[in-house]
């Protein structure tokens, strides 16, 4: 039998105590099928994680628009340190995650890489589906290198933002157009997030079902998309896979998506390309969210070992 509330010695003693309060007290869920509840619902988890980072990261959030697509821009209050540009993919099962949850994802990264953040607004499922969030990213990436050179832009995202972070990459390839200089997908992957993770993340984290086994094709977003596409999940195309920049991948023990993380990077190490794991042990899906804990600021500071190695 699995016990959730036991964690090795190396899992910090904050992000442990995190996990067991909510075995104590587990967090309400918005109904099932209920996309303006979850939508509220997830707003407020997020903008409470969100009041939090705010505190510890001093950043500036100004509203604009890309390649007609809203965007939040967050910058360091002291001005960006250089002159490189990261694209934020936000998460939210390409349901939800805009407004608060895409600036969570954006301002601790801003606050310790010292660059520019764009966190894209992307349409969202059920109103929009695939590829409508893509061809958001993509014009935006177009819209950014028209001003600066693609080798200077990142784009990283979370869950659905790393799904999307892989499809967007795989469509410039597949169109001719200049990859960025790296991304990093944390906690999710061009890969249908199936396999042991998916099976078992219910039983580490206390739950008593796997509604991600699932998989990801049963989505909204998806809804008619053939799963076979490579620009739907790249990660089953070596020769996409050979084109992409640097990758960096992030996921923990406890994420229902570690496995397609982890064969995703498996997967792109035996392409040729530059491939980098970072595997928590203990960690959930999205751990990254509770912004100061220990394995989280290690997170951003990975992130910006990466990109300031990678970016021109």
């Amino acid at each position: 039998m699995i016990d959730p509330a036991r964690f090795a010695p190396w899992v910090s003693d904050e992000a442990a105590a995190a996990f067991r309060a909510t075995l104590v007290s587990p967090p309400a869920a918005p109904a099932h099928g209920d996309i303006a509840a979850a939508r509220l619902h997830w707003d407020a988890f997020n903008q409470r994680h969100l009041d939090t980072a705010l505190a510890h990261n001093d950043v500036q959030i100004v509203p604009d628009e890309i390649g007609c697509v809203p965007v939040k821009v967050v910058t360091p209050s002291a001005g960006a340190a250089n002159d490189r540009t990261l694209l934020c993919l936000h998460g939210g099962a390409f349901m939800w995650g805009r407004g608060a949850g895409a600036v969570l994802e954006a301002a601790p990264v801003a606050a310790t890489t010292g660059c520019r953040v764009i966190a894209v607004e992307y349409a969202l499922a059920p109103e929009r589906i695939f590829p409508a969030a893509v061809d958001d990213v993509f014009a935006v990436y177009r819209a950014l290198c028209a001003r600066q050179s693609a080798k200077s832009i990142g784009i990283y995202g979370c869950s659905a933002g790393a799904i999307l972070t892989a499809q967007v990459t795989a469509r410039m390839i597949a169109e001719g157009f200049a990859v960025p200089g790296a991304i990093a997908m944390l906690c999710g992957t061009g890969l249908e997030m199936l396999g042991d993770s998916a099976a078992s993340a219910a039983s580490f984290n206390g739950h008593d079902d796997n509604p991600e086994s699932l998989g990801l094709a049963g989505l909204p977003y998806f809804a008619g998309a053939d799963i076979a596409d490579p620009l739907v999940f790249p990660g089953g195309h070596p020769e996409i896979l050979a084109r992409f920049p640097p990758s960096l991948s992030v996921t923990g023990t406890r994420d229902f998506a570690a496995s397609s993380v982890t064969v995703m990077h498996r997967r792109l190490a035996a392409a040729g390309t530059d491939a980098r794991l970072l595997h928590f042990d203990g960690m959930g899906h999205a751990f990254h969210m509770a912004t100061t804990l220990p394995e989280a600021r290690e997170t951003f500071a990975a992130l910006a070992r990466f990109f300031g190695t990678h970016l021109g």
